[in-house]
């Protein structure tokens, strides 16, 4: 059954823009994290809670290769091709998915095989195959919804990002009910909701047959168009996280889990920063084009300026309010780190300002210095891990990511103003 007659197609096409629908799917996937986040750290408890967000981690490294390597490249040269040839991509590309996803299972399966022979705590037994599981339903399920963008079928994405999101919190929620919730029935659940979701969706696209030629031809171009986006990805996952990692080694699993309810907290400035994705950058490109790169800097400030009062009052808000915020949402287990929220305001605040700044640098097309700021901040991150976590312990996770942010703000700021001088 095509997923168009479930539903009626007619209430969508009251939305006239079209991007709103996908606004919405983002909020839809959005706000069942934060509630599945919500959901975990009260339930799993906060050593588990740490053990799946540390696992997450690795689904999360190999979905910003899978963006790199196939996402980006498929939303940006397919959306230049006609409909005579689009569907002979697209299937192409579903074929370079399949094979992308055979190199990570095993590359995942060895990982587990060789990390436990240096640290006993990666001998997870079979969970492996549950996470393994995860990571590939997740990742199929994540192109198929891409595909559905590319192909303007908005209505399409947002059922099977329903059945997805939605699915894991009913499923998860009844764990909790039954009180079988562990990490292996949370990966399995996981597993089923993205894996019902990709069938779903895979049933409803079009298939063209392509020779092994055109396959290897488009895994060449691919390649050459994505290998500094996949050098990006592995460096900007590694300076995001490798403090995190870091105090997961040294502090305990609880730490991570810490982490990711400040961090699950703050989701809703995720929201905010894909819709502003979809704004700024235009805004600052017409800016330049109209009047040079003097009034796109006073633009830029006004923005830092707007973003910094914001930020400004919702950190005296969070500072008074934190521990109430904390015990409401979480429990008692996680009041007294409650104070880490309002650091992480401040966090926030250096990830729009840093944000901007790449969009300025995208503008006057300096994509290479984000290439290498990157790799400062990992190399800092490497390189100063250690010792911030096991002097400050979990204070040090926040000193390292601030540190970071700051180094990349002011790398940034750099290359701004040599271009003022030019």
């Amino acid at each position: 059954m095509k997923l168009s007659n479930i539903i009626n197609l007619k209430i969508f096409n009251k939305f006239k823009n079209k991007k709103l629908l996908v606004f919405l799917d983002q909020m839809l996937v959005s706000g069942s994290n934060f509630l599945l986040g919500i959901l975990l750290a009260r339930y799993l408890g906060v050593e588990s809670y740490g053990q799946f967000a540390l696992f997450w981690l690795i689904v999360l490294f190999f979905s910003s290769l899978q963006l790199a390597y196939i996402i980006s490249p498929m939303l940006t040269l397919g959306a230049k091709k006609n409909d005579l040839i689009l569907d002979r991509y697209l299937s192409t590309m579903i074929s370079l998915q399949f094979f992308f996803a055979g190199l990570l299972m095993i590359s995942l399966y060895l990982f587990f095989e060789i990390a436990q022979l240096f640290d006993e705590k990666w001998n997870v037994g079979d969970l492996k195959l549950f996470i393994i599981a995860t990571t590939l339903l997740f990742l199929f399920q994540d192109f198929i919804r891409r595909y559905f963008i590319i192909k303007i079928q908005y209505f399409k994405l947002i059922v099977i990002d329903t059945i997805a999101y939605f699915g894991q919190i009913l499923i998860i929620s009844y764990l909790i009910y039954t009180d079988i919730l562990d990490l292996k029935s949370l990966f399995l659940a996981l597993s089923l909701s993205f894996g019902f979701s990709f069938i779903l969706g895979y049933i409803q696209i079009k298939k063209v047959k392509t020779t092994t030629l055109h396959k290897k031809l488009l895994f060449l171009k691919n390649w050459q168009f994505s290998k500094w986006l996949v050098y990006s990805a592995v460096l900007q996952w590694g300076s995001g996280n490798f403090f995190i990692l870091a105090a997961g080694a040294i502090l305990g699993s609880w730490s991570v889990g810490v982490i990711r309810v400040m961090q699950n907290t703050m989701g809703i400035f995720h929201v905010l920063f894909i819709a502003l994705e979809n704004i700024l950058p235009i805004n600052f490109s017409k800016i330049y084009k109209q009047s040079g790169y003097t009034s796109m800097m006073s633009y830029f400030q006004l923005q830092v300026k707007y973003g910094i009062v914001i930020f400004s009052i919702l950190a005296g808000f969070i500072y008074l309010f934190s521990t109430e915020i904390i015990n409401f949402i979480y429990g008692k287990e996680y009041v007294e780190y409650a104070y880490l929220l309002t650091d992480f305001v401040v966090i926030y605040m250096f990830i729009y300002i840093t944000m901007l700044q790449r969009y300025i640098l995208r503008t006057v097309e300096l994509t290479k210095v984000i290439f290498t700021s990157y790799v400062a901040s990992t190399t800092f991150a490497f390189a100063s891990s250690y010792l911030l976590i096991e002097y400050f312990k979990i204070n040090g996770i926040l000193i390292g990511l601030l540190s970071n942010l700051i180094i990349l703000s002011f790398y940034y700021f750099i290359y701004m103003q040599r271009k003022i001088k030019l």
